[in-house]
């Protein structure tokens, strides 16, 4: 009898940790359909205890706010969202037909952001429901510090805004938002190590994610000359990849030239003009150069340094860590 106590304890247990929140956050809708969509967020905390949070402010690095618990210059919040919940007083759930979060579609739109895009394709698999307190799949929500004319990293926020229709005793939609804030560590001083991964990351998420993967260049719905700058893709779409401007295909250039050869590297001439008749113009189009440092980090890049291999995807070139 024992033993039979012993496993029923221990199920109650598991089924309490599967069915068990974070912090839940309404977010704002009208009292008698805020419970057709609420966030899960366990690092809610903005206004403090003893009003209920419904932001997130964390400074960098702080594990009980920020999931990596890192100082490098940008904040990761997990978050949930969960249709028809029973966490809201005064709102019975019913049913939700749809949801649609703000910028979340990559069509043009100057605020599209990919977390917001990956949010909805959670939400997508999940809606429409009838069934009580359904949650997506843990999603991540990523704001990076930014940068103050004097160089130092100041905070930066997003707004995580959603519509959810359908039905509840109150007849009307559920209109939801959330506001995540990152603030800066270390008086806002943070060097490369700090920021980035690698010397290529460095140039995917210096160069390439502000300038390039942007609207009507080189992100998804564009893809200009067939190419996605994403840091996230740009890696398999440049080094040892034949570019797709004839006369650079023809004189035998790759995109990067994975041996080593900046001139041999179509995207190096581009971001410093060094271009030949049929090569097109200079990147980024329509926009200032690129910075000399920073055209210098992709040469060395490019090149290698011995250890790290020329064009790696990996490791830190010597002299790209300035």
């Amino acid at each position: 009898m024992r033993h039979a106590f012993t496993l029923l304890t221990l199920v109650s247990i598991a089924l309490a940790a599967v069915t068990a929140y974070g912090v839940i956050v309404p977010g704002g809708g009208a009292k008698g359909s805020d419970c057709m969509s609420v966030f899960d967020a366990p690092g809610a905390n903005s206004p403090p205890a003893p009003k209920a949070a419904k932001n997130i402010d964390c400074t960098d690095g702080d594990p009980s706010c920020d999931a990596d618990g890192l100082a490098n210059a940008k904040c990761s919040f997990p978050i949930q969202v969960c249709l028809d919940s029973t966490q809201v007083a005064g709102c019975t759930p019913n049913r939700v037909d749809s949801l649609a979060i703000a910028h979340a579609v990559d069509n043009g739109d100057k605020h599209f952001d990919v977390d917001f895009q990956a949010l909805q394709a959670r939400v997508d698999q999940i809606a429409p429901t009838t069934s009580l307190d359904k949650c997506t799949v843990s999603s991540t929500i990523t704001v990076p510090l930014k940068v103050a004319r004097n160089g130092l990293f100041k905070k930066n926020a997003k707004k995580v805004s959603l519509l959810a229709a359908g039905f509840t005793t109150a007849g009307t939609p559920d209109k939801d938002a959330m506001k995540f804030t990152c603030r800066a560590a270390n008086g806002g001083v943070y060097g490369p190590r700090d920021l980035y991964a690698s010397t290529f990351d460095r140039i995917a998420q210096q160069v390439f994610a502000p300038t390039c993967a942007v609207s009507g260049c080189h992100d998804s719905n564009t893809h200009q000359y067939n190419m996605i700058l994403y840091p996230s893709v740009a890696y398999s779409q440049i080094v040892g990849v034949t570019p797709v401007t004839p006369a650079a295909a023809l004189d035998g250039l790759f995109r990067v030239d994975p041996a080593g050869d900046p001139l041999n590297s179509l995207l190096y001439r581009k971001v410093t003009g060094n271009l030949p008749a049929g090569y097109g113009a200079q990147m980024p189009f329509g926009r200032p150069a690129i910075a000399a440092n920073l055209q210098e980090i992709i040469r060395l890049w490019i090149i290698g340094d011995g250890t790290t291999a020329p064009a790696s995807q990996t490791g830190w070139v010597a002299g790209t860590d300035q």
